[in-house]
C-alpha cells in the first residue's frame, strides 16, 4: 500500500512571528488601553493648563489695567486710573451724569482731548513766551478753592480737594499749570489780533431737515418775509426773536460754516448742514476791512489758539486708547464702569 505523503510544514514568516494572542495587544509590556488612558490624561492636563493660563492672564491684566496707558503724547503717559479720576471731575463740573455733556459718549472723548491739549500746551507754551510759575499755579488753585493763598486753611482745604478728586498733588498742580498756560495763551493770541478783518453780516434760520430748508428758501425767493419766517420756524433761540439776525461776523470765528457764508453773494440764500441742523443763510452785507468789535476778540483768540494746538499736535505721536471708535474697548469699559456705576 502506498505511503500517505506528509504535508510539508510552511515556515512562519519572520514578520509574523510576534503577532496574535496577547502579544499583539501589548507594547513594552503595557496594553494599548493603558497608553490611551495616558494620552487622555495628558490632553486634560494640557487643556487645564491653557484654561488656567488664560484665567491667570486675564486676572493679571485686570489687576494691571488701572496702571495701563489711557492716553499717550510722545513719552508722556496718562494712566487709566488717572483718566477715570479726571472723567469723574469732568462729569461733576458739567452737571452730572444726567446732563447732555455728562453722558459717557460725550464725556470720554472730551476728557481724552483735554489731556492731549493740556500736554501740548505744557510742551509748546514756551515757544510763545508764555510760562506759568509756581506762584501762578498756587494762586489759581486758591481761586478754584474759593480762598486766598494766604488763608490759614489753604493746606487743609487743598488736601480735601485732592481727596475728593483722587489726584495726587503733582497731578493736580500739573492740571492747573496747563489751565494757567491756556489762559495766558488765550490772552496772548487776543493781544496779537489785527484791528480789522474781513467780515460779513447775515441772518439765519435753523431747521431740522434739508427738506424744510429747501421749502423756506423757495418761500423767501417767492416773496416770503425772512424775519417773519425766522420768528416762526427757527430753532435757534439766540436769533429767532431778532428775525434771524446774526450781525457782523469777522472771518475766523465760525470754522465750520464761514467758508460757505463768505462765498455767498450779498442778497443770495444758501443752506448749510451743521451738527445742530440745517441753516438757511441770507447774506446782507460784506466788508473787506471792518473793525473787530470788542466782543468778537475772545472768540477769534479761541479759534487762533485751537489752530495753534492742532498745528503742534500734528508734530507729535499721540495714542488715544479712549477713542470710542477705534480705541481699547476694555479700558473704556473699565473707566466708564468706575465713573458710571450701575
Amino acid at each position: 500500500m502506498a505511503k500517505k505523503r506528509r504535508q510539508a510544514k510552511i515556515p512562519t514568516p519572520r514578520w509574523e512571528e510576534h503577532r496574535g494572542g496577547a502579544i499583539g495587544n501589548t507594547l513594552l509590556g503595557q496594553s494599548f488601553q493603558f497608553y490611551g488612558l495616558i494620552a487622555v490624561i495628558a490632553l486634560v492636563v494640557v487643556a487645564l493648563g491653557i484654561v488656567g493660563y488664560a484665567f491667570w492672564k486675564d486676572e493679571t491684566e485686570k489687576r494691571g489695567r488701572p496702571g495701563s496707558t489711557a492716553v499717550q503724547v510722545e513719552d508722556t503717559k496718562f494712566r487709566l486710573d488717572y483718566f477715570s479720576d479726571r472723567l469723574s471731575m469732568f462729569v461733576d463740573q458739567v452737571g452730572g451724569q444726567d446732563s447732555q455733556a455728562g453722558a459717557f459718549t460725550t464725556a470720554v472723548p472730551a476728557v481724552a482731548e483735554t489731556l492731549i491739549q493740556e500736554e501740548i500746551v505744557r510742551r509748546f507754551a514756551g515757544e510763545k513766551d508764555v510760562t506759568a510759575s509756581d506762584e501762578d499755579v498756587q494762586a489759581e488753585i486758591a481761586t478754584r478753592l474759593g480762598i486766598t493763598v494766604e488763608d490759614e486753611s489753604f493746606d487743609t482745604v487743598f488736601e480735601q480737594e485732592l481727596s475728593r478728586s483722587g489726584l495726587t498733588e503733582e497731578e493736580y498742580r500739573e492740571m492747573i499749570r496747563a489751565a494757567v498756560l491756556q489762559t495766558k495763551l488765550l490772552e496772548k493770541f487776543e493781544s496779537e489780533l489785527p484791528e480789522t478783518a474781513e467780515s460779513v453780516r447775515y441772518r439765519q434760520i435753523l431747521v431740522s431737515t434739508q427738506e424744510q430748508a429747501d421749502e423756506l428758501i423757495a418761500d423767501i425767493e417767492g416773496g416770503g418775509d425772512f424775519a417773519a419766517l425766522a420768528a416762526e420756524s427757527s430753532l435757534d433761540t439766540a436769533t429767532k426773536e431778532a428775525g434771524g439776525e446774526v450781525g457782523w461776523v469777522p472771518r475766523g470765528v465760525n470754522a465750520s460754516t464761514e467758508d460757505l457764508i463768505f462765498a455767498t453773494e450779498v442778497g443770495d440764500l444758501t443752506s448749510i448742514p451743521t451738527a445742530s441742523g440745517i441753516l438757511v443763510i441770507e447774506v446782507e452785507e460784506k466788508a473787506d476791512d471792518r473793525a473787530i468789535e470788542e466782543g468778537q476778540k475772545r472768540p477769534l483768540a479761541s479759534r487762533a489758539l485751537e489752530s495753534w494746538v492742532d498745528e503742534n499736535r500734528s508734530t507729535l505721536d499721540v495714542v488715544n486708547n479712549m477713542d470710542l471708535t477705534d480705541g481699547d474697548g476694555e479700558k473704556i469699559a473699565w473707566a466708564v464702569e468706575r465713573v458710571y456705576p450701575g
